[in-house]
């Protein structure tokens, strides 16, 4: 494991002690999930932006503009 130093404001610090209380887990422990769950979000997101970056001009073309154009077209 690596070691990360944050400086954190006042309030930060304040809502990170809170989610330990609330979790009964070290500020390391909420960090990291916090972290790991927002990095997750964040793989998603650029995930979605390549595929509408490569794909969107096609699927305009084929007149699918929503999620719900897609799957009336399966149907």
């Amino acid at each position: 494991m690596s070691t990360l130093t944050v400086r954190l404001t006042d309030q930060e610090d304040r809502d990170l002690q809170l989610a330990c209380e609330q979790t009964g887990k070290t500020k390391s422990e909420v960090v990291r999930d916090l972290l790991a769950e927002s990095l997750r979000g964040y793989r998603l997101r650029q995930s979605l932006q390549a595929a509408h970056a490569e794909l969107g001009g096609a699927a305009r073309q084929a007149g699918w503009l929503t999620e719900d154009d897609i799957l009336q077209d399966v149907s």
